[in-house]
């Protein structure tokens, strides 16, 4: 689905944040800023959405093109499910609709920043896809396992499913309709941006190109930053990407029911992530989160000496310091990535 587009938005928007910032970086200490930058880009609706929820809404389209792809996928057969926003992009809103004669699901997106398009979607029952997209900043690079995805801005809605029937289709597909539309598109949601979190994280190469194609999508130029500017960009978007990776773990761990509900909800705000996207540093620091600083400070400094991975740094400063000194083990997950989810004792 492509309300991952949104993840390029994120890009630009992490772009003209610095942008913004760069003044202030004339007169007020880099660290500073950059940790006022840093926490804005974690912040609900700054950031990257690890979950997504669609509310049906009766607000008019952003975009002027909007209805129109929403008239002529009707008249391609799609019936209307609803119109929804997204609360967690604060700039998005959607249009779902299902063709009766085979479930095959579509939804027009309707974004502040870029012009409408649409997705067609065969689902199946491992949420594997078949797409067709006119998504202007495709990135195949996004794609998860099992899924496949034909990118052409010039399709008609028409012209779009005749081409995704062409497709091979299995035989385990899931029929979209009202009853199971907002479940099946979150859940494609969760699954595509676990996919991308856990690749790793861009550069400031990878972030130029997002930037370009985005510019070319809107019409608006890219910010022109030097490199010490794009590397705070970086920075950013590593900070929103970490903020949006611990939300998916602990979904996926709170989704595993290692834990009984009473349990959970009284532990679920003290969690946190270990796993191999953080810095040796930042890994330490959660070994130690509930250790006695200055007497763990030797310990933690040999650790890191080693240049160990994080979870092994973690894992070593754990394993020596006091038993009441030590973090909790909840569970371990395998998506987005493998990680731990721990919690101070008490």
């Amino acid at each position: 689905m492509s309300l991952l587009t949104t993840l390029a938005i994120v890009f630009v928007a992490l772009l003209a944040l610095v942008v913004l910032g760069l003044w202030l970086l004339r007169a007020l200490a880099r660290g500073w800023i950059a940790r006022r930058l840093a926490a804005q880009a974690a912040a609900p609706g700054q950031g990257i959405a690890a979950r997504i929820t669609l509310v049906p809404t009766e607000r008019p389209w952003r975009q002027p093109g909007t209805e129109a792809l929403v008239e002529a996928l009707r008249a391609a057969g799609f019936v209307e499910i609803d119109r929804y926003d997204v609360p967690e992009m604060h700039v998005m809103r959607l249009w779902g609709g299902a063709h009766p004669e085979d479930g095959i699901a579509a939804a027009v997106y309707d974004h502040g920043s870029v012009p409408p398009f649409y997705d067609l979607v065969r689902v199946y029952a491992d949420y594997g896809t078949s797409t067709i997209t006119t998504n202007p900043v495709h990135d195949p690079a996004n794609l998860p396992p099992n899924c496949t995805c034909i990118a052409d801005r010039t399709l008609a809605p028409a012209s779009a499913l005749v081409v995704l029937r062409e497709q091979p289709a299995r035989t385990d597909a899931i029929r979209v309709d009202a009853r199971n539309f907002a479940d099946v598109f979150t859940e494609l949601y969760a699954r595509s941006i676990d996919h991308i979190l856990g690749k790793g994280m861009p550069d400031a190469k990878k972030m130029r190109e997002v930037g370009q194609r985005m510019a070319e999508a809107t019409g608006v130029p890219m910010p022109e930053l030097d490199d010490a500017q794009m590397d705070l960009a970086v920075q950013l978007q590593r900070v929103s990407r970490l903020a949006a990776l611990q939300e998916a773990v602990v979904d996926r761990f709170a989704q595993s029911g290692a834990l009984a509900p009473e349990e959970w909800a009284r532990l679920r705000d003290r969690v946190m992530v270990v796993h191999d996207l953080l810095g040796r540093e930042e890994a330490a620091e959660i070994a130690r989160a509930a250790a006695d600083r200055k007497g763990s400070q030797a310990l933690v400094d040999a650790v890191l000496a080693r240049g160990l991975p994080p979870i092994d740094t973690y894992e070593q400063i754990s394993e020596r310091l006091p038993p009441p000194q030590r973090l909790r083990l909840l569970g371990e997950v395998d998506h987005p990535l493998y990680a731990q989810v721990v919690v101070a004792n008490g």
